[in-house]
């Protein structure tokens, strides 16, 4: 990234990202970094007219000639001096009696060392390192490879075959990576040198992770643990390695190992006073205690985040996550007033912040939905008229949208058909944001949201015992979900299926509702949901029983 402008900048490029699933629900990017696998950086700051880099570009040519000139000479040397005892050099009588072995690796160390400063020059300049930087490291480990192939050293070829898996990675040339990486094991295990395994292991395993391979994944990290531990490897990343064997765990559905892992890498991660780091593994755990419907005991672990010695030495962006996520956590055990109480605080947070609004129209609408939750109605429309303002200075649709489709379900909840007229009130705002929002807008899936509110209306005109407008809405909904193709299916099946209830329960059309139930059972089925079509089906036998 450069800074083509004339002053300083700082920003996050994280607040950008949007996550859109299968069913086209959007998921907006956390404020805080990840620790199971790459993530866009927090923040960066870079000088005016500088791109980002570690080290002045004269320092790096300085480097480049003096290796190259080692290169020079260790060539020069290996035409001159064959690798044998022959022809001692001046230091060589306190090399050893091994003198030829001793060659060679002072050889291949060279090779190596060029290998290495080849590779830390392209990842360096990634995503966009030049030709140039990518030709000398592929000259570089192509060298390091084949001269430690002819004089029999395996763990130089080991070796460059990690430096070419890493840079494939980042090109997401997983196949290449992980071919690499199997292969530079093997040639770990001929050299008979198996305390060099843990870091191909660790790294191996994170490739099958991305491929959705838990179970191998698992079996990779425990053993790149056990073999660190047994050779004392103390510079390996013990702490990082038990976060991915938790993230491993929970991915093979082990909730209990996920928690032990989860845990020894946040403990080991205050030991290094690595407090963001294990600040951020806790908030992994308490996600993974409320997959496992331990919500209470996630809670606790978020509330221990937020305790006040651990706050004073986290950062403020990791802070507002965790009070996120814990408000998110109390809506669960159904504490919704101090729900909103989170999302109040954070959002005075978020709003010093430079980046600030967008943030704050996610936050100031969960936080009215909080509210209506507690019962706090009129500290709810305060909330909801701050969100609609952040929207209006920093456009967020689906949240907003969203936050006016659950205003209208809980005012029908509180005050049943009395709250009609409020709650399509709610659905309209929902129409009219949704009408100010350009086609092919990015992140935002416009036949979903446009499902949900004739979804949402149905519902609420259904509760009021309007049934017949009640039936044209949920129509309207399962022809805006079968816009979405693949990925509208589910929300059209579920669409069909209230349908199907207005038509029967509520019109008293059995027949016209078995019809539809059977088709759409069916549908369900080519499109593998299996579940959704027991449940159609469940509704269609019920009905026919009834006509």
């Amino acid at each position: 990234m450069k800074n083509t402008g004339s002053e300083v900048h700082s920003d996050s490029p994280s607040n950008g990202a949007r996550l859109v699933d299968q069913q086209g629900q959007q998921f907006d990017a956390k404020i805080a970094r990840i620790t199971s696998g790459p993530s866009f950086p927090a923040s960066t700051t870079i000088a005016a007219g500088a791109a980002e880099s570690r080290a002045e570009e004269g320092a790096e040519d300085t480097i480049r000639s003096a290796l190259d000139a080692a290169l020079g000479e260790a060539e020069r040397l290996t035409t001159e001096v064959p690798f044998t005892g022959e022809a001692l050099g001046e230091a060589e009588p306190f090399s050893g009696a091994d003198l030829a072995s001793e060659r060679i690796r002072q050889y291949l160390t060279v090779l190596y060392s060029l290998t290495f400063a080849a590779y830390q020059d392209v990842q360096r300049q990634l995503p966009e390192a030049p030709d140039a930087a990518w030709e000398r490291f592929e000259e570089a480990t192509r060298a390091l490879r084949s001269e430690a192939e002819r004089l029999s050293a395996p763990h130089q070829v080991a070796n460059a075959r990690q430096f070419v898996a890493d840079l494939a990675g980042h090109r997401d040339d997983m196949a290449l990576a992980e071919s690499e990486l199997r292969a530079a094991l093997k040639d770990i295990e001929v050299a008979g040198r198996p305390w060099r395994g843990p870091r191909p292991r660790a790294l191996l395993a994170q490739i099958l992770l991305a491929k959705d391979e838990p179970a191998e994944a698992v079996e990779l990290l425990h053993r790149a643990v056990s073999d660190a531990v047994r050779f004392d490897d103390a510079e390996f990343p013990m702490a990082p390695t038990y976060s991915l064997l938790g993230h491993a765990a929970s991915h093979l559905g082990d909730f209990g190992g996920a928690v032990r892992h989860l845990s020894e890498a946040a403990a080991r991660f205050d030991q290094d006073d690595a407090h963001d780091d294990a600040a951020e593994v806790r908030l992994q755990l308490a996600d993974v205690l409320a997959r496992a419907g331990q919500q209470a005991d996630a809670v606790a672990v978020l509330e221990s985040v937020l305790s006040e010695e651990a706050v004073a030495s986290l950062g403020e962006r990791l802070v507002a996550q965790a009070r996120l996520n814990l408000a998110r956590g109390l809506r669960e055990v159904e504490e919704f007033l101090a729900v909103a109480e989170e999302f109040l605080r954070l959002a005075d947070t978020v709003a010093a912040w430079e980046d600030g609004p967008q943030v704050l129209t996610l936050v100031a609408s969960e936080a009215a939905t909080a509210l209506a939750m507690a019962d706090r109605w009129e500290a709810a429309g305060a909330a909801y008229e701050r969100a609609v303002a952040a929207h209006a200075e920093a456009p967020n649709p689906a949240q907003v949208i969203r936050m006016m489709r659950e205003f209208a379900r809980l005012t029908m909840l509180a005050r049943n058909a009395d709250g009609l007229d409020d709650a399509l009130r709610h659905l309209a705002e929902a129409d009219a944001v949704l009408a100010t929002v350009p086609d092919g807008t990015e992140g935002f899936t416009a036949w979903y949201e446009r499902g949900e509110v004739h979804y949402r209306r149905a519902r609420t005109l259904a509760e009021a015992d309007r049934f017949p407008e009640a039936l044209v809405e949920a129509e309207a909904a399962v022809a805006a979900h079968e816009e979405g193709g693949k990925q509208g299916e589910l929300a059209r099946a579920e669409a069909v299926r209230f349908t199907a209830l207005v038509e029967g329960n509520g019109l008293g059309r059995f027949q016209e509702a078995v019809a539809r139930l059977a088709t759409a059972a069916a549908r369900c089925r080519k499109a593998d949901l299996a579940e959704a079509a027991e449940i159609l089906d469940a509704l269609r036998q019920d009905y026919l029983t009834r006509q």
